[in-house]
């Protein structure tokens, strides 16, 4: 069963890096910055009691969400920070990130509500949906 769950996980993150990847020229550190600086955002939220009531919306209200500095980003993918601060400023550029007044990094709601960004989330939910059924459909004794 470990194999073939671990498997099912590959071809999921598969998916996903290549669809968020598209939606950056092919540049897979970009993209990632991108997302860890999505999640980065809301992160805070999930420890709310009130978290299954926020998620329900479309989108977290930008006002939760919290700005994530450069260096962070960088730590939490593994990446110098200099390559990260590239990234930011490339994001920030295209409109797919915004900088605070402190140097941080957000990713708002109008950018999460990008055609581009709903269509990259769309794909992506083909492919967990996918996951899950495969986990959901794996014997037990395997």
């Amino acid at each position: 069963m470990n194999r073939h769950h671990l498997s099912l996980g590959a071809d999921y993150a598969l998916r996903m890096i290549r669809v968020f990847t598209d939606l950056f020229d092919g540049d897979m550190d970009r993209a990632l910055v991108f997302i860890a600086a999505a999640q980065a955002g809301t992160e805070h939220l999930r420890e709310q009691a009130d978290y299954v009531e926020l998620i329900s919306g479309e989108f977290f209200p930008d006002e939760m969400r919290r700005p994530v500095s450069v260096s962070a980003l960088a730590r939490s993918l593994g990446i110098p920070v200099e390559t990260t601060r590239r990234h930011v400023v490339k994001l920030a550029s295209t409109g797919f990130a915004q900088r605070t007044a402190s140097g941080g990094v957000i990713v708002t709601s109008e950018i999460l509500a990008r055609e581009e960004i709903r269509q990259a989330g769309l794909l992506n939910l083909g492919a967990m949906e996918a996951l899950i059924d495969g986990l959901t459909r794996t014997p037990a004794n395997r």
